[in-house]
């Protein structure tokens, strides 16, 4: 499965993305995490149905010191809103604000 997501929230600035990377790692996802220059963070993420439901399900946190995530947009393959990455992940990667 493939899915790309906007995190919406407190979540730049706060070690979300590599709070995002660890998980992604534990959970067997690969693809990468970015901030976006509207605040949000980008997610494009690709494993098996159960373990990217259960990346998104960890990475929905609300902590008092640190990341809040309010709303995670999800576009999955096929939707119209799903962009396609023109390259293919092996691991998980943090990349620079876009």
């Amino acid at each position: 499965m493939k899915v790309f997501l906007i995190v919406h929230g407190a979540v730049q600035g706060v070690g979300y993305r590599n709070l995002v990377k660890n998980v992604a790692v534990k959970c067997g996802i690969v693809g990468m995490v970015r901030n976006a220059a509207d605040g949000s963070v980008q997610i494009y993420a690709e494993g098996s149905d159960s373990s990217i439901e259960e990346f998104i399900s960890r990475i929905d946190v609300d902590y008092d010191q640190g990341p809040q995530v309010f709303n995670i947009e999800r576009h999955y393959e096929g939707s119209p809103e799903f962009p396609e990455e023109p390259r293919s992940f092996n691991s998980f990667v943090i990349e620079k604000t876009v």
